[in-house]
């Protein structure tokens, strides 16, 4: 149980380390997308502002574009490091191309990046390598198109959001090692709880086990010496009910303690259930109850054969003795291509679906006073659970009409 929940709290962990880091980095890259457009967006509107050329002196760009991720500067040395090209139109007809901030592009290049635009909308786009600006005045019939390559930015923000994903990934898988150590210290006193009171279960079992003998002695002895009485009967029978209850919280503490210590043979899973099953079919009938057992031929399993035949034992047993009037009890087990099912049916006196999820809890009976009348004391279930458990299995109870329920078992 406590690997589980360890494995549970480093998962948790981990996943929102996960979703935090990368949602930074997400966020990181977007802003800085953002931001290079923004950029370029401003280049093209400052060159177009001066009739497709850079200004000569540096100048402050954020009366076109405020961003507050940019410090908005335009120097002198930024025509250097722009490449960019220009196409000048009257009407439909080109009257100026001006490359000679570009060497990657020729006047007759320019011209069919023109023709491809000239019948779009006006505004800013992309295309190929280049951001471009249409300007169109309507009035004149002069247009204007801006190009400038953006390809180094591009590779410098992929290459950005390379970089910051790897190293959010290494910083993630360095971070399991702590994470793992944390959840050690964290569930400290929680490990500490569960292993007092397993201590404590089994050594009040072991020093209940004396004094219920001796009782049971002089029960024994009375009736022989002062014959039977309802008063004996009494004391002889609650004292085989204490007895039994010391036993299922030996035998739950033992699983507890050995959860990881299954001896794993190779059985026949089916002559398993089958054979168990078979040993209620008389107590069921003697209840006025249907009683039948359905279980595909050599299924082998690998197991604690003692353990799963007592998983069988404790859902007939919970069957017969919580089975309606003149209800049925089926027991099915069967196999798929990945998993072996165990099903144990029984019709059942109103069974509430609030009352599912509880049903493996220790010492809880959701009818007290039919427990009393059939001895259960609501640790039988949690025998099974841990059972399953040590198997690595699951074990769910299911009702559709709450007049039946069905125990599964995966394995």
């Amino acid at each position: 149980m406590l690997k589980r929940l360890q494995h549970r709290f480093i998962a948790i962990t981990l996943i929102s380390l996960v979703i935090i880091v990368f949602v930074q980095l997400f966020a990181v890259n977007i802003i800085n997308i953002y931001q290079r457009d923004y950029d370029l967006r401003n280049l093209l509107n400052l060159i177009a502002e001066n009739d497709g050329h850079f200004p000569t002196t540096s100048v402050n760009v954020r009366d076109f574009f405020w961003n507050p991720f940019s410090s908005g500067d335009v120097d002198i040395e930024t025509p250097y490091s722009t490449r960019y090209f220009v196409v000048k139109l009257q009407g439909n007809v080109v009257t100026h191309i001006s490359t000679e901030n570009i060497a990657a592009v020729t006047d007759r290049d320019a011209f069919e990046y023109a023709s491809k635009i000239y019948p779009q909308k006006t505004g800013y786009g992309v295309i190929d390598s280049y951001r471009y600006y249409y300007i169109k005045d309507d009035d004149t019939q002069k247009s204007m198109m801006i190009f400038v390559d953006f390809q180094r930015e591009v590779e410098s923000s992929m290459a950005l959001v390379a970089i910051s994903f790897i190293v959010g990934a290494v910083c993630i898988i360095l971070m399991i090692f702590p994470i793992y150590r944390f959840s050690n210290n964290a569930l400290k006193p929680v490990r500490n709880s569960i292993e007092k009171q397993k201590q404590f279960i089994t050594d009040a079992s072991h020093e209940l086990k004396t004094p219920l003998a001796i009782i049971s002695a002089d029960a024994d002895v009375l009736e022989i010496c002062e014959g039977e009485s309802e008063w004996l009967t009494s004391i002889k029978e609650q004292t085989e009910r204490l007895s039994v209850l010391v036993r299922n919280l030996v035998d739950l503490s033992k699983l507890d303690e050995a959860s990881g210590d299954v001896q794993h043979e190779v059985f026949d899973l089916s002559e398993a259930v089958f054979d168990t099953a078979a040993n209620f079919e008389t107590l069921a009938k003697r209840n006025g109850l249907s009683f039948s057992v359905s279980a595909a031929e050599h299924i082998m399993y690998k197991g604690n054969e003692a353990e799963l035949r007592q998983l069988v034992s404790i859902l007939c047993d919970n069957a017969v003795k919580y089975a309606s009037k003149d209800g049925h009890i089926i027991v099915s087990l069967y196999k798929t291509s990945k998993n072996i099912f165990l099903d144990v049916f029984n019709d059942c006196d109103n069974v509430e679906k609030e009352q599912i999820d509880r049903l493996f809890d220790r010492f809880y009976r959701s009818d007290n006073s039919r427990s009393r009348e059939t001895g259960g004391y609501g640790i039988g279930l949690s025998i099974a659970k841990a059972i399953v458990s040590r198997h690595r299995g699951r074990i769910s109870a299911v009702t559709t009409d709450s007049k039946s329920i069905t125990f599964k078992v995966v394995l």
